[in-house]
């Protein structure tokens, strides 16, 4: 019996861009958007409170950058969780007498 498997994946390539502090950003804003319910501005003054800066320019984090933030990571996230379908190819099977 021969048979070929078509196997497509997400994470034969490295899928960790974002630093330590970049994954901690998210995962807060994340946890404050969906499970707190609260909007963009409320998040940008909470993350304030914490000490919370931006990565590249050590500034407050407004409200825009916020969603940005909120934005790519979902993209992201979607880009490497999806899920493919395997599929089977030139399946031939032998008789042996």
């Amino acid at each position: 019996m021969t048979f070929t498997i078509c196997i497509k994946t997400s994470t034969l390539t490295k899928t960790t861009h974002y630093t330590g502090y970049q994954q901690k950003l998210f995962d807060e804003i994340k946890r404050l958007k969906e499970v707190e319910g609260y909007g963009y501005k409320r998040i940008s003054y909470i993350l304030y409170g914490k000490g919370y800066r931006s990565i590249r320019t050590d500034s407050i984090l407004r409200y825009n950058y916020i969603y940005s933030i909120y934005k790519k990571g979902k993209i992201r996230e979607k880009r490497i969780n999806r899920e493919f379908k395997t599929t089977l190819k030139d399946i031939m099977v032998y008789e042996s007498l």
